[in-house]
């Protein structure tokens, strides 16, 4: 069989939906008794995407049917376009149950616990209609996400040269500082150099986290490694850590300030160029961002001006 240069392959949504479930089920007559569709009329659906395609979908046997590879190809063009579809109804229900719309985010591990929860509050408070779906990844997969156009926005700590085409803003500035327990040999210096913590045992959040991974350089360019006695998933867990004297830890200064006077450990100021993080408000292209993306946008830059 053969395309027909004067007719085009159609996409009939209901066809590749019901192709979808013949090839999950494995047999005609389960897709039809899953689509409530007579099995006869499974069938013709899908003769007719095998002639629009100009070639076999299907592989027939007793046992039931299997894909080609051409029918694998469709099947999972056919299962994202009915998942995107399905995303543009839910959207669309929501605007009709009164919602303003929403956007999604992607933001780094630091952005997500010290700088979002308190300005996500207050603009969900000025806008109770707008829905904000975050996700937390680390900073390269949050640049991977907004140039793929998984997310509308994205705050990571990324160089100028890592975004490419992308689109960004200055947001914050993030510090790294070593925090040691209350008995250890940095406890009265007022800075220390990373070569120099690279004899501690440390506490390190997982292997992949931009502060993991900012570490991990600077200790192979040292020509050390570094010696992670332990990893955490938490600011809390390398701050509990710490105090428990099990090794030292490397983490932004605002998440370690507001506890110096209640924890058993001392902060020093780690005396390294790559301790200054600058983290970056991150998009495609910021006016043709969603309405409610752009609010968030315009909140985020108030919320710092008003810190500085």
């Amino acid at each position: 069989m053969r395309v027909s240069v004067t007719r085009p392959f159609r996409l009939d949504m209901e066809s590749l939906r019901i192709f979808v479930a013949v090839v999950e089920e494995g047999s005609i007559a389960a897709a039809a008794a899953r689509t409530h569709i007579v099995a006869s009329a499974v069938s013709k659906r899908v003769s007719d995407l095998e002639g629009d395609a100009g070639t076999p979908l299907l592989y027939r046997h007793s046992r039931g049917v299997q894909a080609t590879p051409a029918g694998e190809a469709l099947y999972h063009h056919a299962k994202r376009l009915g998942e995107h579809l399905q995303q543009i109804a839910d959207e669309l229900s929501e605007y009709s149950a009164g919602l303003r719309g929403h956007t999604r985010i992607y933001v780094n591990f630091t952005a997500m616990v010290q700088y979002l929860p308190g300005v996500l509050r207050t603009f969900l408070r000025t806008n109770p209609k707008v829905r904000i779906d975050m996700v937390e990844k680390s900073s390269d997969e949050v640049v991977q996400a907004i140039t793929g156009g998984v997310a509308d926005l994205g705050i990571c700590a990324a160089t100028e040269d890592a975004l490419g085409d992308l689109q960004w803003r200055p947001y914050s500035v993030d510090k790294l500082v070593v925090i040691v327990p209350s008995d250890h040999r940095f406890a009265g210096r007022e800075s220390v150099s990373f070569a120099e913590a690279l004899d501690d045992d440390v506490v390190s959040m997982p292997y992949g986290t931009s502060i993991s991974k900012l570490c991990r350089a600077a200790a192979e360019r040292a020509g050390r490694r570094l010696r992670v006695r332990i990893e955490v998933t938490s600011f809390e867990g390398v701050r509990n850590m710490v105090s428990a004297g099990l090794g030292i830890g490397i983490l932004p200064k605002g998440s370690v300030t507001p506890y110096m006077q209640s924890v058993p450990f001392h902060v020093v100021e780690l005396d390294e160029p790559w301790s200054l993080r600058p983290l970056l408000i991150i998009a495609r292209n910021f006016e043709t961002l969603p309405l409610p993306a752009r609010m968030l946008v315009d909140h985020l830059d108030k919320q710092q001006d008003n810190l500085s």
